[in-house]
């Protein structure tokens, strides 16, 4: 009995065993299984699909738009229709097909029935043969009237009966690109080539507007039944720009309009938001339509077109897409001069009371430098040297700054680096600015008034932006958010803080100094009596082989006291030659518009360091010698600033001892 009992303990024992495997087991396969169904499902469904698949039908994924920040659509896809034919399938059955089809095909799509007919006939084997592609959908709502309506339908009418026995007419979806403005921002959005975004937004942000394509299997189930599957497509991201449509056509419409009068090589203009960095507009004269990216004619005659070689209209395309604003480099000439201002006053080099004597021109290495003044603008001080833009002067300050820190400080300012604006092929100009080691006395004399090194014009812009508002260097940026297709917010671009340049006190030095160039220095071309502007004049003499070669520029600011707006232009080679009032009546011009149009605090309300000091607007532009007889800046400054400077180096420094190549304004 013992033994019995011992036996039937083993096999109840191994039996229990078994029945724990077993539902382990179980336990295992239904977890493995649960996974598949939750984490593989796809991926079995597409391999099981592949074997029994008998069509399937790519679904395009829509493009994202690129709106302004105001909403405004600048670039969309909108949808369009391929029409196919498969003449296989039409002759399959010739007496049955053939003529409801070449019928239908007349009367939807006003295909004359002999070129169809002789179409289907000359390929016979074929199931695919393009009919017509871009189709918009008011050219195809007539076939799908009558193709897609019953005859239970009350819209059903007695002639659609003729096409009943119609087959082997197609119709594929898919999209066009569309910029409903023409020109308009075309160097910021660039455009399609080939299915994929070229130059501009499209091209920098292509991964987020393009999409996933989904597609629509068509297979036999286990019962024998034709089913389909459909992977959703997923449609590109929107893209929001910080631009602005109505600020971008001011622009644009300002540059063509002076292009009228003022013939010239190039005319660029950027405007940003100094408090955040954000772009507002940008343009630049060499125009193109994003819908025909190749069409040259908006520059060139059709007989100068034929005459290109193949390398020559190459050369000229790409010209032409690059946006200039961020990829040219140029000298930027005295709108630099704020720069090594502010340069002196951080590295307590100079007092801003100090005075020096300008005599026309200094020498460095033998070489005579001269003032844009040839006789001499007499003795100025600090503001008063950039109100009249004298070289004589900032040659004095940049001795005593030395090549050391003013090449630490083009550093600060990001000259000679990336801004990393999220627009594709900026420039560095890394390689066209000298470093401490190699930077002579003469090339120090001649960089302090922006000459004899390269910049680009969202550098300037953006470290401009930095002497106005308190010394904060923004990183520059043009868009602001991406969106789904539901409008969902699905990342937020802010203001992004990269470094301080300067202290609040020497930027609101340099901002009283850039009222005086308006009021009454070389940028009086620029002056408003509703606003109080504030800016730089700038010409530089450009190294060719033409004589009066020029590139001149205007960068300037409002309003004064809490600046919200800086506007930059640049143009290069003007038919006016080296006027630099040119470019800031240009600069006057487009500011009447923007201003107003961003509510920018008028003059009523703001503050204006010289009031009743300023010229009336349409004076010409002049120099002066007096100005610091009418405003003493010693006096103001004693009242604002309480660091001590010496006064005593302007001395060290005589027209014999330095010569210097012919400098700018």
């Amino acid at each position: 009995m013992e033994k019995k009992a011992t036996r039937e303990k083993k096999e109840s024992r191994r039996f229990a065993y078994i029945t724990a495997i077993a539902i382990i087991a179980l336990a295992i396969v239904g977890l493995r299984l649960f996974w598949i169904y939750i984490f593989d499902g796809d991926k079995y469904k597409s391999a099981a699909l592949s074997r029994i698949e008998t069509d399937s039908v790519a679904i395009t994924a829509r493009r994202g738009s690129v709106v302004d920040a105001d909403g405004v659509q600048l670039a969309t896809s909108t949808q369009v229709y391929t029409l196919f034919i498969d003449p296989k399938l039409i002759l399959s059955n010739e007496e049955k097909y053939l003529a409801p089809t070449v019928a239908l095909l007349e009367h939807c799509f006003g295909f004359p029935a002999e070129e169809m007919r002789a179409k289907i006939y000359g390929n016979p084997e074929n199931q695919y043969v393009v009919l017509k592609r871009e189709m918009p959908y008011s050219d195809i709502e007539e076939y799908l009237k009558i193709t897609e309506t019953d005859e239970d339908d009350e819209d059903y009418l007695p002639e659609y009966a003729q096409y009943a026995n119609a087959a082997g007419i197609f119709l594929e979806n898919g999209y066009k690109r569309n910029y409903a403005y023409g020109t308009l921002a075309c160097s910021v959005l660039g455009f399609m080539d080939g299915g994929v975004g070229a130059y501009g937004i499209e091209y920098m942000y292509d991964d987020e507007l393009t999409g996933v394509d989904g597609r629509e299997y068509t297979f036999i189930n286990s019962d024998n039944v034709v089913e389909k599957y459909r992977k959703e497509e997923v449609n590109g991201y929107t893209i929001k720009l910080t631009m602005k449509y109505n600020i971008q056509n001011i622009v644009e419409n300002k540059i063509a309009e002076f292009l009228e009068k003022n013939p010239s090589q190039t005319v660029a203009v950027v405007i940003q938001d100094p408090n955040t960095g954000a772009i507002l507009a940008m343009a630049d004269s060499h125009t193109f339509d994003p819908n025909k990216p190749r069409d040259l004619s908006l520059h060139y005659t059709q007989e100068e077109i034929d005459a290109m070689s193949d390398e020559e209209t190459t050369s000229v395309l790409t010209n032409m897409w690059r946006n200039f604003c961020i990829t040219q480099s140029y000298e930027p000439g005295s709108t630099f001069k704020p720069f090594t201002v502010a340069a002196a006053l951080e590295e307590d080099k100079i007092n801003v009371t100090d005075s020096y004597w300008c005599g026309g021109s200094l020498t460095f290495l033998d070489e005579e430098v001269h003032c844009h003044i040839r006789d001499g603008h007499g003795t100025l001080d600090v503001a008063h040297a950039l109100a009249e833009s004298c070289n004589v002067a900032l040659m004095y300050m940049s001795q005593e700054i030395g090549a050391p820190l003013f090449c630490k400080y083009q550093s600060k300012f990001g000259f000679g680096e990336y801004t990393d604006i999220d627009l594709p092929n900026e420039m560095s100009c890394e390689y066209l600015l000298y470093n401490a080691n190699n930077m002579s006395e003469l090339d120090l004399a001649t960089n302090s008034f922006g000459q004899n090194f390269n910049v680009t014009m969202i550098q300037m812009t953006t470290a401009f932006s930095s002497l106005i508002n308190g010394g904060y260097y923004y990183k520059p940026y043009i868009v602001q958010g991406i969106y789904n297709e539901n409008g969902e917010l699905v990342k937020s671009m802010d203001k992004t803080l990269v470094s301080m340049t300067i202290s609040p006190e020497t930027g609101e030095f340099l901002k009283n100094a850039m009222r005086l160039v308006v009021t009454e220095g070389t940028g009086t071309a620029a002056y408003m009596n509703d606003y109080v502007i504030c800016g730089k004049t700038g010409t530089a003499e450009k190294i060719s082989d033409k004589e009066d070669d020029y590139l001149v520029s205007f960068i300037g600011f409002a309003p004064y006291n809490t600046p919200e707006v800086v506007c930059y232009v640049v143009i290069d080679n003007p038919s006016t030659g080296d006027a630099s009032g040119v470019s800031a009546g240009f600069f006057k011009d487009i500011m009447s518009e923007v201003l107003p149009y961003l509510n920018v605090t008028p003059a009523s309300l703001d503050t204006d360091p010289y009031p009743g000091e300023g010229h009336e607007e349409g004076i010409e532009e002049e120099t002066s010698e007096e100005g610091e007889e009418e405003y003493n800046e010693e006096e103001y400054y004693e009242e604002n600033y309480e660091d001590e400077y010496t006064d005593d180096y302007s001395d060290d420094y005589s027209d014999e001892e330095y010569n210097g190549e012919e400098g700018d304004e």
